[in-house]
């Protein structure tokens, strides 16, 4: 398999996107992207890539989902598209496919839209996606219409607006924190279990709120 190499990525999966072009804006105005950053389909996404107006580099994954007509107006808007097709059989999923191949091609900032929908099973293997292994310097996000969703590994800032939801969740049986600032409702030198879930719905009191974390690993949801 050839890689395009680029440093970020843009991943285009086949869930729902309501404003896809608002969500292209997004992508390019708030997150830095452009024209020349790599874009990557996963199978069926294919078709929010044109909702949003951009022609993908690569379409990947086992070609079950994305129709000929869609194929047809790619290959009429360009004839570079790379078409990577995987066996129906396999332990990955389309968008876990497109991520790896980002990562592989060097992408250091990678935002996946889409990857919410009506497939309850496949939300939640693209929100557990963000948890696997890779790279540190990798930093991979997932764009709804009105939330980012990322993993924090270790004690970190996030950016956020006053008055703003952000929902924190432990991955681990237990995440232990040390501090937090910034949030209505703080933890101090305490565990945020993996269930019963209690870190629904906090709320940002500060533009920034710092995230002081001893082991665990977080999910967290950002509102926009």
């Amino acid at each position: 398999m050839n890689i395009v190499k680029s440093k970020k990525a843009v991943v285009i999966t086949n869930g729902y996107i309501k404003n896809p072009l608002y969500t292209y804006k997004r992508i390019t105005a708030e997150y830095g992207f452009s024209a020349k950053d790599i874009v990557i389909a996963a199978d069926g996404g294919a078709a929010n890539c044109l909702k949003m107006g951009l022609v993908p580099d690569i379409v990947i994954g086992d070609m079950d989902s994305i129709e000929d007509e869609v194929r047809e107006k790619l290959d009429l808007k360009s004839n570079n598209i790379k078409y990577i097709q995987t066996t129906c059989e396999k332990d990955e999923s389309d968008t876990r496919l497109a991520v790896e191949y980002a990562v592989n091609a060097g992408a250091k900032k990678i935002i996946i839209a889409g990857a919410i929908g009506d497939r309850l099973d496949h939300s939640f293997a693209n929100l557990v996606l963000l948890s696997s292994p890779f790279p540190e310097d990798v930093d991979i996000k997932i764009l709804t219409d009105n939330s980012e969703i990322f993993v924090v590994k270790n004690s970190c800032v996030i950016n956020g607006q006053i008055g703003k939801l952000i929902s924190i969740f432990s991955l681990t049986p237990y995440t232990f924190f040390i501090e937090t600032s910034g949030l209505k409702y703080r933890l101090k030198n305490e565990k945020l279990l993996l269930s019963p879930v209690r870190g629904l719905s906090n709320i940002f009191t500060e533009d920034t709120a710092t995230i002081n974390i001893k082991e665990g690993q977080l999910l967290i949801i950002k509102e926009l």
